[in-house]
């Protein structure tokens, strides 16, 4: 009996093992003992020692461990794959979403292998936790007295002086901020908890110093026209893609840059994902070295409080500025964001209408209530921001079958993720058809209209770009109309905000 007890626990150890193990071997990182090790080790060996304790059945322990490993693994995974970068701190806000908006996610995980390991997983728990016996006496109280004081800890070390010191003791495993660098050297786990303490022992002071007004208008800024500002979901040139892509592709976007004040390649910190980043960036004019680790996430926990940001600017010199998102208001909590950063409104699905899964608010919709509100506003001096979702992955091959010969292309078929690079194309031809009803519109306005347009990262079509050899990790962007030559700038996106409002308020004065 003895022998058998031995083993079962042995059994339980090791599935907790194998669980920590699989994302440490995703993150390519080698054990080595360093103070980093118990770091990482230290969420599985305080898991699993509380439910040990809680329910004195190892291997129900061993495989909630593992389950919980292999899933984290199986996110990790993916990003790399998908968004080139691991799992960062601030995945954790976006932990719900999966659940409210799993057509966001579980597509690039593969649904069947998703929904089938946790049901898999938790059947086995289900089963283990009435089939095991017991190898010692069971403390549930004394779990729940656990949880409720690790709790506690853990929010009394989210505050000084706790949390300076903390931050101070983990910044002595020489994080680097790189998220790769970090994961590997010092483990998935170990990683996540040094970036995220000082991440929040850096917050407070970093607030205060981006809220302070410093963003000034050089002249008068009281006659300044409109302002359009279009961030179009996974937009860029594909034509850059390959010589086989049409080169009438894209009819707005030529005649936009062909007349624009300025265009060219943007830089951004994103790619396939991640939109906020750039969203972020462009509204408030700072680079990401200005953000620390909040850069992964603005909208996680900095950008909750009021920042000096384009849009206070403009607030400031009397306009009126209004969001449009056609989808849920809550989504990336650019419901606190928004007003945070400056809108007098957010206008979401409730007001403008679209959908919470696919097919979204086409994109020509979006202009059209774009050219709405701004036929409505009183004045000139209205910025309208406008986030679209029309075009967002994943792009599936689900509808009418496409024909490859409208985007130029000679057989799909032939393209690893052909079929997903066409249904790209034509939500690209879409949003093409977007920015031409905005030429149109913004012309016919009763006041000369600044429209800036640009992409807010590549979309994630990782096998495509193989395929073609690309490697550019920039998007496009126009600001049009132009008063002289077209001038070609490439751009870092937090630079953008700041020149279209430059170009629109020198046009006018």
């Amino acid at each position: 009996m003895g022998a058998i007890w031995w083993l079962h626990l042995a059994a339980g150890i090791g599935l907790v093992g194998i669980g920590w193990l699989i994302p440490r071997r995703v993150a390519q990182s080698p054990i080595r003992l360093r103070p980093a090790l118990l770091l990482d080790t230290a969420p599985f060996i305080l898991g699993a020692g509380w439910g040990a304790l809680t329910t004195a059945r190892p291997l129900f322990t061993g495989v909630i461990a593992l389950a919980l490993g292999a899933g984290f693994a199986l996110a990790d995974d993916t990003m790399r794959k998908t968004l080139r970068e691991p799992v960062v701190f601030s995945e954790a806000v976006e932990l719900p979403q999966v659940f409210t908006h799993p057509h966001l996610y579980l597509p690039f995980a593969g649904p069947g292998l998703v929904i089938g390991g946790a049901i898999a997983a938790a059947l086995a728990a289900f089963a283990l936790l009435l089939l095991e016996t017991p190898l010692w006496p069971p403390h549930p109280f004394a779990g729940a007295i656990g949880v409720v004081l690790a709790v506690l800890l853990l929010w009394r070390a989210a505050y000084e002086p706790l949390l300076g010191a903390m931050a101070n003791l983990l910044r002595r495993v020489r994080p680097t901020g790189e998220a790769f660098a970090d994961a590997s050297r010092l483990g998935p786990f170990a990683m996540l908890i040094v970036h995220a303490a000082i991440a929040r022992s850096e917050r407070d002071a970093r607030r205060q110093k981006l809220a302070a007004p410093a963003i000034i208008f050089s002249g008068d800024a009281a006659g300044g026209g409109p302002i359009v500002l279009v961030q179009c979901e996974s937009f860029f040139d594909a034509r850059r893609l390959s010589p086989q892509i049409r080169s009438d592709l894209l009819p707005a976007f030529d005649a936009c840059c062909a007349g624009a004040a300025a265009h060219g390649r943007l830089q951004v910190p994103g790619w396939g994902a991640n939109t906020m980043r750039a969203e972020f960036a462009a509204l408030s004019g700072l680079p990401e070295k200005a953000l620390g680790y909040d850069r992964f996430n603005p909208y996680y926990a900095l950008a909750r409080t009021r920042l000096e940001t384009q849009v206070w600017r403009l607030r400031r010199a009397g306009y009126r500025t209004i969001c449009l998102h056609p989808f849920d208001r809550r989504f990336f909590r650019r419901d606190l964001c928004m007003p945070a950063m400056g809108f007098d409104q957010f206008l979401c699905r409730e007001t403008l209408g679209g959908s919470r899964s696919p097919p979204y608010m086409s994109d020509p919709e979006l202009a059209g209530q774009i050219l709405r509100v701004l036929a409505g506003s009183d004045g000139p001096r209205v910025f309208l921001f406008a986030i679209t979702m029309g075009n967002h992955g994943p792009w599936t091959t689900a509808g009418p079958k496409l024909d490859p010969a409208l985007a130029g292309l000679r057989d799909a078929s032939d393209i690893p993720g052909g079929a997903v690079l066409l249904r790209y194309l034509e939500g690209m031809r879409r949003s093409d058809d977007m920015l031409g009803i905005l030429l149109e519109g913004t012309a016919r306005h009763r006041s000369p209209v600044t429209l800036g347009f640009y992409g807010d990262h590549l979309p994630s079509l990782g096998p495509v770009f193989d395929h073609f050899g690309f490697t550019e990790p920039h998007v496009d962007y126009a600001i049009w109309p132009g008063v002289g030559p077209t001038e070609r700038s490439d751009l870092p996106v937090h630079e953008l905000g700041r020149r279209v409002i430059g170009l629109a308020l020198r046009a006018d004065n």
